[in-house]
C-alpha cells in the first residue's frame, strides 16, 4: 500500500502544478479570455486522483487478504466471484492465483466510483472492519465528521458539474466563477484526507 500512497502524492502534486500554468498565462498572455479551465481542470484530476487511490487500496487489500496477509473483514467475506474466476483460481498454473484475483477485483471495482463519503467508506469496507469510518477519518485531520463528509460531496458535485455540464450556470448559461482559493483548497483537502485513510488502513 506505500506504493499507492506514494503514486497518490504524485498524482496530487501533478494537479497543483496546473497553478503555474494558469499564474503564468494570466500574468504573461493578453487575450480576450480567462484561463481558468486549468483552475477547474485542476479539481477533476484532484478526485480523480482521489478515487484511484481508494480503488488501488481495496485491490491491494484484498490481495492481502487473499495471501493471508491481513484478517478478513464481513464484506470481503460476503463478496462473490464467477465460476471462471473460480475455476482460474483452481488452476494449477501460471499466472499464480493471486494475480488471477487481483485480475478479477480490478475488473470488478473498475465499475465502481469512490467519490461520495458512502461509497468510499462502502468500498473501505472489504479492507477495513471500521464501523465508524469517517469518524476517525475526520479526527486525524482535524475536522468533524460532518464537516468531513459535506466538503467532499461538496468538491465532488462541483467536479460534476465541471465534467458533466460544463460548470455552466443552467438559467445564463456562463461559466460559474472558480477562484485558485477554491481548486488549492480542493487538492489540500483531499490531500489530507486520502492519506489519513492510507494511514488508517495500512
Amino acid at each position: 500500500m506505500h506504493n499507492s500512497k506514494n503514486h497518490f502524492a504524485s498524482n496530487m502534486l501533478d494537479a497543483g502544478a496546473l497553478n503555474g500554468i494558469h499564474d503564468y498565462l494570466s500574468q504573461h498572455v493578453t487575450v480576450p479570455m480567462s484561463f481558468d479551465d486549468l483552475l477547474r481542470s485542476k479539481i477533476v484530476y484532484a478526485v480523480s486522483a482521489f478515487d484511484k487511490l481508494i480503488h488501488d487500496l481495496i485491490t491491494v487489500g484484498m490481495v492481502q487478504i487473499y495471501v493471508g496477509m491481513r484478517a478478513p473483514t464481513p464484506k470481503y467475506l460476503a463478496e462473490s466471484i464467477s465460476l471462471l474466476t473460480a475455476q482460474k483460481l483452481a488452476a494449477a498454473t501460471p499466472p499464480p492465483p493471486e494475480v488471477v484475483f487481483e485480475e478479477a477485483i480490478r475488473s470488478k471495482l473498475k465499475l465502481l466510483s469512490f467519490q461520495d463519503p458512502d461509497r468510499v467508506a462502502d468500498g473501505l469496507s472489504y479492507i477495513w472492519n471500521e464501523n465508524h469510518k469517517w469518524q476517525r477519518i475526520a479526527a486525524g485531520i482535524g475536522l468533524s465528521e460532518q464537516t468531513t463528509r459535506t466538503t467532499l460531496r461538496l468538491i465532488v458535485t462541483r467536479r460534476n458539474a465541471i465534467v458533466h455540464e460544463a460548470d455552466s450556470d443552467p438559467i445564463s448559461g456562463s461559466k460559474l466563477p472558480i477562484t485558485r482559493t477554491e481548486s488549492d483548497n480542493v487538492v489540500s483537502f483531499l490531500t489530507d484526507v486520502g492519506h489519513r485513510i492510507c494511514d488508517l488502513v495500512t
